[in-house]
């Protein structure tokens, strides 16, 4: 997740607003489930969401799917011209977005995309690093270092200079990762067994002291109090969310199926894919709201 002042946060959230009305069959059910909110949406699905991220520029949620790059304002188009599978995504600075993957078949370019590089939120991308040889399945950045789940060799890599060179980490079976924006040597990742945390910029990784009550999917951080630890927010395998503020992990929520992609906006407000449907919470997770279904 981008760091992004409290100014930014309410723009996103009347943004999303303004999304929500526009989708006139979307809403909330009485059970306030995202599953059964996505009944009422007969819009052609996204198809496999990877992942989400908010452009900090003008606040709108991309959506990185199999088959390109969406915008969730409004209209729900793809963003430039790649239709490439997008299997990491993350968002890293104004109009500034990382990205792995595959190329369409129809797309020249080698069959794993290693990193890639996009700084006109989306509209075109410029190799990085690895072209060729890595296909990372999860992306997490903050400033210069990138972390990075090959999945080709099982390893979590990380660049110390915007992904340029890479190191070779912890072998790990991991789901998902995400690092602590207050401090780059630490990185949570998610496994079937339970949460996992590396201290040393992902060299090697040991389990969470404290574990949530069910396995995680996907994780993010949130902004630190000033001088507190850094909160975490995840999914687990039926869509229940967990926020773990440094003491104890407490949930919110129904379940609305397994996650496949994940960020957080504020305390409150968060985002998340369920099957093709993303959906959005602005009181912590306890209800949630379809904001899309639909693609064109």
């Amino acid at each position: 997740m981008s760091a992004s002042s409290m100014t930014a946060r309410v723009a996103l959230v009347l943004a999303l607003s303004t999304v929500v009305a526009a989708c006139s069959q979307t809403g909330t059910t009485p059970d306030g489930t995202a599953a059964a909110a996505a009944a009422n949406d007969p819009g052609t699905a996204f198809g496999h969401v990877h992942g989400l991220g908010v452009n900090p520029a003008e606040d709108t949620v991309y959506v990185a799917t199999h088959h390109g790059l969406y915008s969730l304002d409004g209209a729900g188009e793809r963003v430039g011209t790649s239709r490439a599978d997008l299997m990491g995504f993350t968002v890293v600075g104004e109009d500034t977005f990382l990205a792995s993957g595959h190329p369409a078949p129809d797309e020249a370019g080698p069959s794993n995309l290693g990193l890639i590089r996009s700084t006109d939120a989306g509209q075109t991308w410029e190799e990085v690093s690895l072209g060729g040889q890595s296909d990372f399945h999860g992306l997490t950045a903050t400033g210069d270092r990138v972390y990075g789940l090959d999945s080709g060799t099982g390893t979590v890599m990380r660049s110390d200079d915007g992904g340029e060179t890479w190191q070779q980490g912890a072998s790990l079976p991991a789901r998902d990762l995400d690092v602590d924006p207050a401090d780059p040597d630490r990185v949570v990742a998610t496994t079937a067994e339970g949460l996992v945390v590396s201290t040393d910029g992902g060299v090697t990784f040991a389990p969470a002291e404290l574990q949530p009550p069910r396995p995680l999917v996907v994780v993010d951080h949130l902004p630190a109090d000033e001088g507190g630890p850094t909160p975490l927010v995840g999914l687990d395998t039926a869509g229940v969310l967990w926020r773990f503020p440094g003491a104890a992990w407490s949930s919110a929520g129904p379940e609305n199926g397994e996650p496949h992609a994940f960020t957080a906006v504020d305390e409150d407000t968060y985002l998340a894919a369920f099957g093709t449907d993303i959906a959005r919470t602005d009181d912590g997770g306890s209800t949630w709201l379809v904001v899309s279904g639909s693609a064109r």
